[in-house]
């Protein structure tokens, strides 16, 4: 006759066995949930931050660009400025308070672009505050892949002196490199 014991064992043995796997089990369901939420949250934050970046980014006080501005004007300096991706180049750099100068604008890059006559973000403190005091502001749907405009746009005697640059203040646009010095004087 088998003892008491012999028969326990056994069950005791299962019991934990499956408490174990109980364990592993709720273990690997959080595991697993918390892994769903960290890529959830990293491709909301990537799409979000490449689809409505440039939406999201308050609009000047200052002059933008409008219809009016948009067409040729007769008078004034010619500036041709070529934005591609992480460049900017111009044929002007040095400008004249008071002067009326006439941008023609291309984007040959890859991305959809914005130009904007502003204080550099590190003044400013960031793209959103160097696009709300921009002098001027060409919005990307002004300048497509393969598009251009034309803008007029004439610096006040309060810019003289001070530190500006051209630049496309979409995130990461600026970041690697979309931003070149200008000078104006009087």
């Amino acid at each position: 006759m088998k003892s008491r014991l012999e028969f326990t064992a056994p069950i005791i043995l299962d019991a934990t066995i499956y408490a174990a796997d109980l364990r592993r089990e709720k273990i690997m369901k959080r595991i697993t949930f918390l892994f769903v939420i960290v890529v959830s949250s990293l491709l909301i934050a990537a799409c979000s931050a490449s689809a409505s970046a440039p939406q999201g980014l308050t609009q000047p006080t200052s002059p933008s660009v409008t219809a009016a501005q948009s067409s040729s004007s007769a008078g004034g300096t010619t500036v041709t400025v070529t934005l591609a991706d992480n460049t900017i180049a111009s044929s002007l750099t040095t400008f004249q308070a008071g002067v009326l100068y006439t941008f023609v604008i291309k984007n040959t890059g890859n991305h959809a672009h914005n130009f904007n006559i502003s204080t550099p973000v590190s003044i400013t403190g960031g793209e959103d505050a160097s696009l709300a005091s921009a002098l001027l502001a060409v919005t990307q749907d002004k300048l497509p892949v393969g598009g251009g405009t034309t803008v007029s746009y004439t610096f006040p005697a309060s810019s003289v002196g001070a530190q500006l640059e051209f630049s496309c203040l979409i995130k990461r646009h600026y970041e690697d490199g979309m931003r070149l010095a200008i000078t104006v004087t009087k």
